[in-house]
């Protein structure tokens, strides 16, 4: 039994999931039925089916897990997951909410439950962290260069984000750079489909492409929107005043890009995007206004560079405009419900914030424009 259980692993690794579940069959015929051993194998064998693109056998597999060992935590794990390729999400719920109890400290169990919870609400959002869900050093020499860049992007602290709607399973990805492999496998991991790329605006930061000094030092052009229009087949979209600085820098074509304009929405399935012109950062520095559902009056919304906890994106740059920042923070940001949760681009003092905590503290409380220019006479 333990050699084929040992070449059903082996197949696993080497992606071969139809033979993997061949070999867990086979080793069926030296385990006592209902016994751990057994539990074992129709685990393992929920798996490769599920991997093969059989999720109904996968759950049938999985249920035989539970069965054999109810108070094991894996098993019902492996049910969730397929129930929710088979988007029972109900199920899928259960499964791992049963989980979650036999195995209360597993974050990955937690995270399972959770995208139930949203597959239920029809609402998906993941805020990714560099260093944390991408651009996460390997060692070792083989890897100096990339870790190098990644920890060019830990340093510079950045986000990148995937929303969309848990019952189409589709999503867009917002500012992907730096480790395109690693979001790219997340929106596989998460069972979605990726049907486009927003850039809030043309830093290579968030776009990839050639670093600026000191980050030229790297000597390598930096993974990001080309490589996911290409690899996922999917279109950028861009304020058409960043356009030509994207399709320059980053060499993407133009047929991949789609020009937007302020105000204009984009839908993802039931989610709705409005993006919104906020210049200052770069002439087409963007915010993406997120309405959940259809009768979401606060909505959530994506800052890029344009508004920080505290402050805002950087005025001494290329392209930086100091008065067009106040108008876009004052004029247009500072009109939002206060309960709007803001998600910005880089983690400058937290993950998120609040149109209303940034008009009592931050840079949306009143603001003439006088003491605007007095805050930056220096820059």
């Amino acid at each position: 039994m333990e050699d084929l259980k040992k070449k059903g692993n082996e197949a696993v690794a080497k992606g071969d999931f139809q033979k993997a579940a061949d070999f867990y069959a086979e080793a069926f015929k030296f385990v006592q039925p209902g016994s751990e051993a057994a539990a074992a194998l129709h685990s393992n064998r929920s798996y490769a089916l599920l991997k093969f693109g059989k999720a109904t056998q996968a759950a049938e597999e999985a249920g035989r897990a539970v069965t054999c060992r109810p108070e094991w935590n894996k098993g019902h794990f492996r049910l969730g997951e397929a129930l929710f390729a088979l988007e029972d999400f109900d199920g899928a719920e259960k499964a791992f909410a049963r989980a979650h109890e036999l195995a209360p400290d597993d974050a990955h169990v937690r995270g399972r439950l959770q995208a139930c919870k949203e597959a239920n609400s029809g609402y998906f959002f993941r805020q990714l962290f560099a260093g944390r869900d991408f651009a996460v050093g390997t060692g070792g020499m083989l890897n100096f260069v990339q870790n190098q860049v990644f920890s060019a992007a830990q340093q510079m602290r950045n986000f990148s984000y995937l929303v969309g709607d848990t019952q189409t399973r589709e999503c867009v990805v917002v500012d992907p750079a730096w480790d395109v492999k690693a979001i790219l496998a997340r929106v596989e991991a998460e069972h979605m489909k990726l049907v486009g790329a927003i850039a809030t605006h043309y830093h290579f930061d968030h776009t990839g492409g050639l670093p600026p000094p000191p980050f030229d030092s790297l000597g390598i052009r930096l993974a990001g929107v080309k490589e996911v229009a290409e690899q996922a087949k999917v279109p950028v979209y861009v304020h058409r005043d960043d356009a030509a600085t994207i399709r320059e820098k980053n060499r993407v074509p133009a047929s991949s890009i789609h020009e937007v304009q302020d105000e204009e929405t984009l839908r993802v399935g039931r989610v709705e995007l409005k993006f919104l012109h906020t210049p200052g950062h770069t002439p087409g520095s963007m915010c993406v206004r997120i309405k959940r559902t259809p009768d979401d009056a606060t909505g959530a919304l994506l800052s890029g560079d344009t508004l920080f906890i505290g402050s805002c994106g950087r005025l001494d740059l290329p392209d930086c405009d100091q008065m067009a920042m106040y108008s876009s923070l004052q004029r247009k940001l500072a009109t939002l419900p206060d309960d709007t949760r803001v998600y910005p681009g880089h983690d400058y003092g937290g993950k998120f914030t609040t149109i209303g905590s940034e008009k009592a503290r931050g840079l949306l409380r009143p603001l003439s424009e006088g003491q605007w220019k007095a805050m930056h006479s220096k820059i």
